[in-house]
């Protein structure tokens, strides 16, 4: 489903809960200013409700890493020519959605114009503070804004057409025409929502209520009533925008007139909307913010943190320390922090973004050229993207500039958190080029890509604390100050059991901190196992950990 299509189907789900309200509960009854500002905050209430993403954060607990650190290692974006060009296709639904609304918003913007002719062609009269519009092609009276229109032929004096004048002028002095342009805008934007045009004629009808229970006030109301049935039948309604005194339907106005004043529960049916609203707020406005990416196959994986031997090796005498790194503002730039950074809307919204706008190369198209492509950059305190480069080897054929201009045109991030300030992280984020659609699983049959991919005993907490609680930083690393990154590969089994675990990629670090890595995945208790159609599979999994002094 589009994020069109889903941001719709939560306002018509939230404007149907409200509208329903409304209508068991507050429809038909006497307090009409109250179902006013309701069917308006209901509309406004529906429209932004969906768009609200207010993370819920927990802070991890703290953890020693004096000598340890972590890139954060974000989730492979595969992407090739076919998927490119996908996305890049016009999204048809979305042009015949906005040709509807323009259609209708051409339709208000004509009624509009119809109005302002309407005016420039008629005999005006300023009556402190409104006009008066005198015309004989106006049938019933009505106003619009502070313009109250007549027909020239109809007389004053009558009381008859004092209390309709008295009417029209309430309709001017409440700003009636505010919320019917209003809810105008609403419905041509939303037209696809059924409760919208509910709720707009359910407003319209509302101020006639108003006007009718003012105009009336110490007056004959049954010679009123007769007043709106005689302009009913006498006139026809030409203009959707303006508030018309022969506005339908007629029963329902003259039941309000002469409905009884008594009304039972009447705050509690206004007060009970209150935990009602709060209810729709709290379940689609709040979310839950991920902590850290899930660990996932080879191009899935975090890094995660090294525990280092207690007490750690004094340094070699000529060793260089290693320097902190800091971003263009001159930020120190951490690689672990307590809360990580996040792509506004989280991971499946990041991978939404670069879907949107990445383009495979044509040179690299032409060339065969394919492979991953590792992006690193800045997440800064403020969530600007800074340093944004590639590392490890290249590939060529513009598949690094792709990669760093699609990163560079990301929005601003959510910044990290380091004991409860906002600081500078560093990430990586792999994307892979492939002219080949990825395989689920490779010709071994272990799977690499299932529906749903394996996960720790406990999740990502149980796992940092596993490799804290049991990790060792290898003496000669210490000693020759050797660090840097261990991608250790493994299968887990269809029982969660671990096998061929072993290290991955070309690089080799040396001085035994692959032999530490395996070793202690080994020693990992049962995963739970990944599922394709719902059925528990192999499937081969990367865990990267960095070894480094901090």
């Amino acid at each position: 489903m589009t994020p069109l299509l889903t941001y719709l189907a939560k306002v018509v789900i939230v404007s149907g809960i409200l509208y329903g309200y409304y209508y068991l509960a507050l429809r038909n009854n006497r307090f009409h200013q109250w179902n006013r500002y309701y069917l308006l905050f209901c509309a406004i209430l529906s429209l932004i409700v969906p768009l609200l993403r207010i993370p819920l954060q927990f802070a991890p607990e703290e953890t020693s890493n004096s000598y340890t650190g972590q890139v954060l290692l974000l989730r492979e974006q595969v992407f090739t020519p076919a998927a490119a060009a996908e996305a890049g296709r016009t999204d048809w639904a979305f042009v015949l959605y906005s040709l509807v609304a323009l259609l209708c918003v051409a339709r208000v913007a004509w009624g509009y114009w119809k109005i302002l002719r309407l005016i420039r062609h008629s005999r005006l009269e300023f009556i402190r503070p409104y006009w008066l519009v005198l015309s004989d092609k106006i049938g019933a009276p009505f106003s619009f804004f502070r313009y109250i229109f007549w027909n020239s032929d109809s007389r004053f004096e009558t009381p008859e057409y004092r209390k309709i004048f008295r009417h029209e002028m309430v309709h001017v002095q409440e700003r009636h025409s505010n919320d019917k342009l209003f809810m105008e805008a609403v419905t041509a934007l939303c037209w696809v929502n059924p409760f919208f045009h509910l709720m707009k004629a359910e407003l319209a009808l509302i101020h006639e209520f108003i006007a009718d229970k003012k105009a009336v006030a110490g007056g004959d109301v049954a010679e009123y009533a007769q007043s709106i049935l005689q302009m009913a039948l006498q006139s026809r309604h030409d203009f959707q925008l303006t508030n018309n005194f022969s506005h339908h339907p007629i029963k329902r106005r003259i039941l309000m007139l002469t409905a009884s004043r008594r009304l039972r529960f009447s705050y509690l049916r206004r007060l009970l909307i209150l935990p009602l609203a709060a209810i729709i707020f709290c379940s689609l406005a709040f979310v839950v913010q991920e902590q850290q990416v899930e660990t996932r196959a080879a191009q899935t994986a975090p890094a995660d943190t090294i525990k280092p031997p207690p007490p750690p090796a004094p340094p070699r005498p000529n060793a260089k320390p290693a320097k902190p790194v800091f971003d263009s503002g001159g930020n120190e730039v951490f690689t672990f922090v307590e809360i990580p950074p996040s792509f506004p809307g989280g991971e499946a919204e990041l991978a939404k973004y670069l879907s949107t706008n990445i383009r495979y190369p044509k040179e690299a198209v032409d060339k065969n050229l394919s492979g991953t492509v590792f992006v690193s950059f800045i997440v800064s305190a403020k969530g600007k993207i800074d340093s944004v480069r590639t590392v490890g080897t290249k590939k060529g054929g513009g598949l690094e500039e792709e990669a760093i201009r699609v990163v560079k045109e990301m929005p601003d991030w959510r910044p990290g958190k380091q004991n409860g300030r906002q600081v500078a992280v560093m990430f990586n984020l792999p994307i892979r080029f492939t002219l080949a659609k990825p395989e689920k699983k490779g010709p071994d049959g272990v799977y690499t890509r299932p529906e749903k991919m394996p996960s720790y005993t406990g999740g990502e907490g149980e796992l940092h604390q596993h490799l804290r609680s049991n990790i060792r930083y290898p003496k000669e690393a210490l000693d020759k100050r050797v660090n840097g990154t261990v991608l250790v590969s493994f299968v887990v089994m269809p029982d969660g059991s671990l096998k061929d675990v072993k290290p991955a990629g070309d690089k080799v670090l040396g001085s035994g901190l692959e032999e530490e890595a395996v070793r202690i995945v080994n020693i990992m208790p049962a995963w739970e196992p990944g599922r394709e159609k719902g059925e528990a599979i192999a499937t081969r999994m990367v865990l990267p950990i960095r070894f480094s002094f901090q």
